[in-house]
């Protein structure tokens, strides 16, 4: 018994110091009953929403889910994973049966302001994260959801103003300086921007998109290999990661590292086979390389995955033959 607590006081110790793969790898040691308990499948599935691995993260809340419908805890993240989703559906199901469960909730309302948010209504949504915060002043992450969509309207100084608040009632919530930093990058101050990139990094040194988001601004600051190694890192840390790869190949591409840009672009097709812009700048460079058969291949599945942008891509292929 006194092992089965150790094991828990360290995997939540790594959790709270943000020592993610080690926490995750502590829980996963647990024996079956406990690891397959509603506590620690809401851990593992935070953990794995944390270091921006979705896929595993649903398959744990999904596990959670079926366990246990009435839970509240940890539903805040899981309603913001189903939003990085793009799965409306399955988001507004998870807000009626939270509502109903406790409509006084903060993580009721929450889930039903990522619904709004999802739908495109910012305003609604941002009714919603006030509602949660009125029920728990201290719930950071409310403050901090609501910022964003301040900052989806333009309204920056209000946005500023949720973040801080997040961060005055949690100073480690990488979450809230990720979001002033979004704002600052809007605003065109890289410095700011960088700055508080790089202190929600130094919370969360595993989370890829902070990372693509230092490397971001070094290459609006022309600081192109800087930038690349802030993607490698990324890219590194987490190899099927979407983000980082399109950000290492595309700045490849610009830095006319073209044979190393096509084995990434080739990497990334098959991980987001779906996105009409990796295949064209792949055919794009095949192009450039003389590959023509590639090229009008990866142009004709971009066109057929985008067909707004037939006149951009017909273009494209047109040329192929100057």
């Amino acid at each position: 018994l006194m092992n089965l607590y150790l094991v828990f006081a360290k995997a939540l110790k790594a959790m709270n110091r943000y020592d993610l793969f080690k926490s995750i790898r502590l829980f996963n040691s647990l024996p079956e009953h406990h690891l397959n308990s509603c506590y620690v499948l809401g851990k593992l599935g935070r953990l794995n929403f944390e270091i921006v691995n979705y896929s595993k993260a649903e398959k744990y809340f999904l596990k959670l889910r079926n366990i246990d419908r009435t839970r509240l805890s940890e539903m805040e993240y899981y309603s913001t994973l189903l939003w990085h989703l793009h799965k409306e559906e399955e988001l507004s199901f998870l807000a009626h049966e939270l509502y109903d469960v406790n409509k006084n909730s903060p993580e009721a309302w929450i889930t039903i302001g990522n619904l709004f948010s999802l739908m495109k209504e910012p305003d609604e949504a941002i009714k919603c994260f006030k509602r949660a915060t009125q029920i728990d002043p201290g719930f950071a992450y409310a403050y901090t959801l609501q910022g964003h969509e301040h900052a989806t309207n333009d309204s920056y100084e209000n946005a500023l103003d949720c973040f801080r608040t997040a961060l005055l009632y949690d100073p480690r919530h990488y979450n809230a300086l990720y979001g002033i930093g979004k704002v600052y990058l809007s605003l065109g101050d890289n410095i700011r921007a960088e700055y508080h990139f790089r202190k929600a990094v130094s919370i969360n040194p595993l989370n890829v998109i902070l990372i693509c988001c230092v490397g971001m601004v070094l290459e609006r600051e022309g600081k192109r290999e800087l930038a690349l190694k802030q993607y490698e890192l990324a890219h590194e840390i987490q190899p099927l990661a979407p983000l980082a790869l399109f950000k290492k190949a595309q700045l490849l591409f610009v830095l006319a590292k073209y044979q190393e840009s096509v084995v990434e672009f080739e990497k990334l097709k098959e991980i987001a086979p779906d996105e009409a812009t990796v295949h064209f700048l792949l055919a794009q460079l095949y192009k450039i390389l003389h590959r023509k058969t590639e090229a009008v291949k990866e142009f004709t599945i971009a066109l057929n995955l985008d067909p707004k942008g037939s006149h951009l891509i017909k273009e494209a292929m047109e040329s192929l033959n100057d």
